[in-house]
């Protein structure tokens, strides 16, 4: 281990513990205590992070750690050096801000939980040298805060998956439990099948001599399986026909490949089921609007059409899945009262919700989305992806059977 790299871990640790502390404490994330420049800059536009505000003691919040900072400036000094390109702190920490903005939107993080990741990307913008699994991609280019939030998510899922089975056994919905392991598999099947035609599609143009990256090939097998997307029965089809072609090409090589195909198309369905269970069974209650608090997060979108106020309890996944089904990506609504943003919701925005609720325009019966700390299981990603490696490319290998 190069000594620059212990720091990267010390520096990382130590913002992870703060946030990790401050987040399952509180809900609440200090700047100071992973980018303090942002800190300065909110104060220089008239916003500041209010000590009174929280239950912790007032010199815990007054701790600096420049984990951002550092991170950008390290790989500065060892461009300088020749070692790493002088900017790679700075474009992980781009990319990391980037990664967790889509989250942030999606009404899946805080404002600090995308801070946090940004910091951590400005530290690994590349594997250090312990690492033991990385994509290509990540060794070639600052990408690897994508393994930071890869293993983020890998880490903490197995306990998601066991709270959101237990809530729903609690509750006796034995039709969640069949939503999250039976339903949606016969499309874990096709989708196999249409990756299937997408690999025989660029084995079929190597035999004609046309030479193809692995990001080509991996680009043109999702680009297969976005356009049998909208033509299934087609899709299924050619899946067949394409898994037949592998097959008498390869052997049994192609047919274990599916079948590992079939496996992870399958392990994804159970993911994508277990956070939708999450998000309506657990992390989310209904309330009126009496009780609902200045910075509640909304678990639904109250808006008005014409003279009718209407709501949408849909998920971001649940509205993107619609969209690109529909071809139509803009959420067409009129004037949104309150939605499910991260800064959550205004004093003004409650006044009117009472407003709706008193005109009997809108029944008293609101979602709110329960607190979940996200900075340990950040803190968790960020040790595996500087300790480890990409968990996320291991189990891509394992399935391709290197």
């Amino acid at each position: 281990m190069q000594g620059y790299e212990l720091a990267v871990i010390l520096m990382g640790s130590l913002t992870g513990i703060l946030t990790s502390y401050t987040d399952v404490k509180t809900g609440f994330i200090f700047d100071s205590h992973v980018f303090p420049t942002l800190s300065l800059v909110e104060r220089l536009f008239g916003h500041e992070e209010g000590e009174e505000e929280v239950d912790l003691p007032r010199w815990l919040g007054k701790i600096i750690v420049p984990t951002a900072e550092f991170g950008v400036l390290l790989y500065a000094y060892l461009g300088i050096r020749g070692q790493t390109p002088p900017l790679a702190g700075l474009i992980g920490l781009i990319v990391g801000f980037a990664i967790g903005m889509v989250l942030y939107y999606a009404g899946a993080w805080a404002s600090g939980d995308v801070v946090v990741l940004a910091a951590f990307s400005a530290l690994l913008p590349y594997p250090l040298s312990l690492v033991r699994v990385a994509a290509p991609y990540e060794t070639a280019y600052p990408l690897y805060p994508l393994a930071v939030l890869f293993n983020s998510i890998l880490a903490v899922f197995p306990f998601l998956f066991f709270y959101a089975l237990g809530i729903v056994v609690k509750k006796g919905e034995t039709k969640r439990i069949r939503e999250v392991f039976v339903d949606g598999v016969s499309l874990s099947l096709e989708v196999s099948l249409w990756f299937m035609a997408g690999i025989a599609v660029a084995v079929a143009l190597s035999n004609y001599g046309f030479g193809l990256s692995a990001a080509v090939r991996y680009g043109l097998a999702l680009l297969v399986v976005a356009v049998f997307g909208k033509y299934r029965r087609a899709g299924d089809l050619i899946g067949l026909a394409s898994l037949a072609y592998l097959s008498y090409i390869t052997g049994l090589d192609a047919v274990e490949a599916f079948l590992k195909l079939i496996v992870v198309m399958y392990s994804f369905k159970v993911f994508f089921s277990t956070v939708k269970v999450l998000r309506e069974e657990a992390l989310v209650e209904e309330v009126p609007v009496e009780e609902l608090r200045e910075w509640d997060i909304l678990g639904e979108t109250i808006y008005i059409e014409g003279e009718n106020v209407r709501r949408d309890r849909r998920g971001f996944f649940e509205v993107l899945k619609e969209g690109l089904r529909t071809g139509k990506l803009q959420v067409e609504r009129g004037e949104v009262v309150a939605s499910p943003s991260a800064e959550g919701l205004s004093g003004e925005q409650i006044e009117r919700l009472k407003k709706l609720v008193e005109e009997g325009k809108i029944e008293n019966r609101f979602l709110r989305k329960k607190a979940m700390p996200f900075a340990p299981s950040i803190f968790a990603g960020f040790l595996i992806s500087a300790l480890w490696g990409d968990l996320f490319w291991w189990l891509v290998l394992k399935t391709a059977g290197l």
